[in-house]
């Protein structure tokens, strides 16, 4: 049954206007025939930012309803975050792990690193550069933000990764504060 719901797992179109009053929020979620549609988490991103989805399917392992909605309770997806007129796509992961969990920094080379609040959560970040590639290493900007919502009792790890400024992640990050998790 996992094998069928990871395969059947399609992204949601994004919502209509008046739905959402305010035009930069972005839902992310993974919608199922048979299971519906699960929310990962709500951004409201920086004017000119958007979201896209990749081309990986979200996995979902559990969900929890809340306030009249599906949360991933566990899982990942991958997206692209972008703006269109600098240039700039970022992949972005979200990671959500049952439980309490700390900010795995493995290959980062971390040029700072603090606390802040993510959707009304203490969060922990750090902005660094990661080698990626298979032969051709490739030094890339990233952030990384995890935070554990007492809610869902889980803990959300968001990586955005990409050819960009730091001041550009930091734009990011600095709306991370009004997201929704739950």
């Amino acid at each position: 049954m996992t094998a069928f719901f990871r395969k059947n797992w399609v992204m949601p179109d994004p919502p209509p206007s008046p739905g959402f009053p305010e035009r930069n929020k972005q839902i992310v979620a993974a919608k199922n025939l048979l299971f519906g549609t699960g929310y990962f988490l709500v951004l409201s991103l920086p004017e000119g930012w958007g979201i896209v989805r990749s081309y990986l399917e979200p996995d979902v392992h559990s969900t929890v309803g809340r306030g009249g909605f599906v949360w991933v309770e566990a899982g990942q997806t991958d997206q692209i975050v972008f703006h269109r007129q600098r240039r700039i796509a970022l992949d972005f992961m979200i990671q959500i792990k049952l439980g309490k969990h700390d900010l795995d920094l493995k290959e980062v080379q971390i040029s700072s690193q603090g606390s802040g609040v993510a959707g009304g959560h203490p969060a922990s970040y750090c902005y660094g550069e990661v080698r990626q590639g298979l032969f051709k290493k490739k030094i890339l900007k990233t952030l990384r933000v995890c935070f554990h919502c007492p809610e869902l009792q889980h803990t959300l790890f968001l990586y955005f990764t990409g050819k960009c400024q730091e001041a550009d992640l930091r734009e990011i990050h600095e709306s991370l504060a009004a997201l929704e998790c739950h």
